[in-house]
């Protein structure tokens, strides 16, 4: 009777604990993802992140698989925690197992991704994709959200390595990653100016403080240029659907073997 007792009482609590982590999802603005977690990461770390449909899951899939997998609007964080880099010693007892993230671009879990940025400790790089077809209105999001990024990796030593990888510039429509380069570093500088005159306006305000550390990007003489930031940062077009991946590829493996 008593072993029987206690069988219910365990299979009460795993139950219980199902059904709050369900509601914790159901209710929460961003979700549950036990594989981050709330506690440091020291692993060593490559993320990948971007906007909604610029190719990240099918270039996650490819790293971790070696393959194109067919894929839908990713609705939470994809990791794979013993990714092993180099790629040349991928399988092998000579590897070294990272972690790899991907983000998907969804607005709501912005703060998600910024939180890992700030609480993982070894990040090799940071792959953000942009889809190279996407129009001027999409671009200039995308270069919001970049500035985001980059205030919270610039606040590193030495900031975070950033690889824009911009996809499908294999399609007639798209723009170059010169000219994506380009439109970024413009659009930057104008969102930059933007919230150092809201600062200005809010002068006292008990917040003020924050928001002054936020227009330290770029904080030099002159236009914002990606050459200014602490961390490196390169702009490589390429294609994941149609695996013209190898200077992505490379650009990883340089990160991983020179940190």
């Amino acid at each position: 009777m008593v072993d029987i007792t206690v069988y219910l009482a365990t299979v009460l609590v795993i139950l219980s604990s199902l059904v709050l982590v369900f509601l914790h999802q159901r209710n929460s603005a961003t979700p549950f993802i036990p594989a981050l977690g709330g506690s440091t990461n020291t692993q060593p770390t490559f993320i990948i992140c971007g906007p909604s449909n610029s190719g990240k899951t099918t270039y996650f899939h490819w790293l971790t698989y070696g393959k194109i997998l067919p894929t839908v609007t990713s609705q939470e964080p994809n990791v794979h925690t013993r990714f092993g880099l180099p790629s040349t010693t991928r399988g092998t007892s000579s590897a070294t197992n990272f972690k790899l993230i991907e983000f998907p671009g969804h607005n709501k879990l912005h703060s998600l991704l910024l939180d890992e940025i700030k609480t993982s400790k070894n990040i090799h790089g940071l792959v953000f994709m942009i889809d190279a077809t996407l129009d001027q209105a999409k671009l200039i999001e995308a270069a919001h959200f970049l500035y985001k990024v980059l205030l919270v990796t610039e606040r590193r030593p030495g900031g975070v390595d950033i690889l824009i990888a911009c996809n499908k510039t294999d399609l007639f429509s798209a723009r170059q990653p010169a000219k994506i380069k380009e439109v970024l570093e413009k659009e930057i500088d104008a969102y930059r100016k933007l919230q150092s005159a809201n600062v200005s306006k809010v002068e006292g305000d008990s917040n003020a403080a924050d928001d002054e550390d936020e227009i330290e990007l770029g904080a030099h003489a002159g236009a914002f240029k990606f050459e200014q930031m602490d961390g490196n940062l390169d702009v490589i077009g390429g294609s994941a659907l149609k695996q013209k991946v190898e200077k992505w590829d490379c650009w990883i493996d340089e990160r991983a073997v020179n940190f």
